[in-house]
């Protein structure tokens, strides 16, 4: 079985653009009811490009796995697994919680692997990588020193790729709750039913620059706070702070997390509507030194950006409200559908509107255990402004 590209679609692949869409194939008739597969992908000339899973039902029709021509079996898998593995080891980074395997930017796609303590959980986001996730926990147990391995495929967009959802435990025992340890803090996590895998280790480097942003005494808000992390590293420095998340078992864990630190008395964790309560606050004429906020992602699909637009146009403009000079605002978006330049569109017209103006102390981008591929741009999807508020 083998995919054969239009004239010229050959060019991104050389490129290292490693996804091809339905309107790309040629012989696109004679795949679409074909099971998940691997397959050769090749030019409209006949040469070989690579050789990639194929799923006729996403609207990602192939994933490229190798531009060689090489078998795609358990010594493959083995072999990217512990390249990916071997290059966190060199990172420096101060946490046992890490991210060992992303997806596409480490070769391996619709895989992802994170680490907490002595336990992995495991995310088989596409049909191609399912049918290899035995042989996939079987290679983990073998080169991870882990007491149990836990799934996570509870995302929506299996359901395109013709998967169901579902999680539970794949290798040994995994209790609900660990403990991780992250720049000198502690934090439970929750393996079996928390957001993402548990625990957003994607904003470990921001927490602790928002951390240094902190002076003793100062007041901050944190918005869509989920398990405290954002609020903890603040109070840890000497904040006071008011974290805001709709989700009262994040709420209840966050307190929770608080009491581990020591901090209790310096955060508040409110169970509420983050929209409705910073909107509410603002009128109210609260003052605070730094709010942060930092959503889940609003949409999933490009038709949605511009709606999100305008939902980060609202928080922000309730934001600066509540921020008078010298005050900072940190904004982040997990979508990769919203742009930086999208982001920053919105925050700017809220600014404008208010007649303040700011000033950009950074942006910044995921961490290197969550690498992104400059030819793909698909694989950045975090992005950060902090920005301090001139007038």
């Amino acid at each position: 079985m083998e995919i054969l590209l239009k004239k010229g679609k050959e060019k991104k692949i050389k490129n290292f653009y490693l996804w091809v869409f339905k309107d790309e194939i040629e012989n696109i008739e004679q795949l679409k009811d074909k099971p998940a597969q691997i397959v050769d992908v090749k030019s409209s000339s006949g040469e070989f490009l690579g050789r990639a899973f194929l799923n006729p039902k996403s609207h990602i029709v192939a994933r490229i796995l190798t531009l060689e021509d090489e078998k795609i079996n358990s010594d493959f898998f083995k072999r990217r697994i512990k390249d990916a593995i071997e290059r966190r080891k060199k990172l420096k980074i101060k946490s046992n919680a890490v991210r060992l395997i992303h997806a596409e930017a480490d070769f391996l796609p619709g895989l992802i692997v994170d680490k907490f303590g002595n336990y992995l959980v495991l995310q088989t986001r596409i049909a191609g990588i399912e049918n290899f996730k035995h042989e996939i926990v079987s290679i983990l147990t073998d080169v991870v020193k882990t007491s149990g391995i836990y799934e996570r495929s509870d995302m929506e967009s299996r359901k395109e790729e013709g998967l169901e959802i579902t999680s539970g435990e794949l290798y040994g025992y995994v209790p609900r709750y660990v403990e991780i340890e992250e720049n000198g803090l502690k934090f439970l996590v929750d393996l079996h039913y928390g957001q993402k895998t548990g625990f957003y280790l994607d904003q470990r480097d921001n927490r602790k620059k928002v951390q240094g942003l902190i002076n003793k005494g100062d007041k901050v808000l944190d918005l869509f706070c989920y398990s405290g992390a954002f609020s903890i590293y603040c109070a840890s420095a000497g904040a006071m702070v008011i974290g805001v998340d709709s989700d009262r078992s994040a709420t209840d864990l966050a307190r929770e997390n608080a009491k581990l630190n020591n901090v209790s008395d310096k955060v508040k964790f409110l169970t509420a509507d983050a929209f409705e309560t910073i909107e509410e606050m603002a009128n109210s004429g609260e003052k605070f030194d730094l709010v942060i906020i930092d959503p889940p992602a609003m949409t999933k699909t490009k038709k949605g950006a511009e709606s999100v637009k305008w939902a980060f146009y609202k928080l922000a403009l309730n934001a600066l409200k509540m921020l008078d000079p010298g005050a900072k605002l940190v904004i982040s978006s997990c979508a990769y559908h919203i742009s930086l330049e999208l982001l920053q569109e919105a925050i700017r017209f809220s600014a404008n509107d208010l007649g303040k103006r700011l000033r950009v102390i950074d942006i910044t981008f995921q961490p290197e255990d969550h690498p992104w591929v400059l030819q793909m741009p698909e694989t950045l999807y975090l992005k950060t402004i902090y920005l301090e508020v001139l007038k």
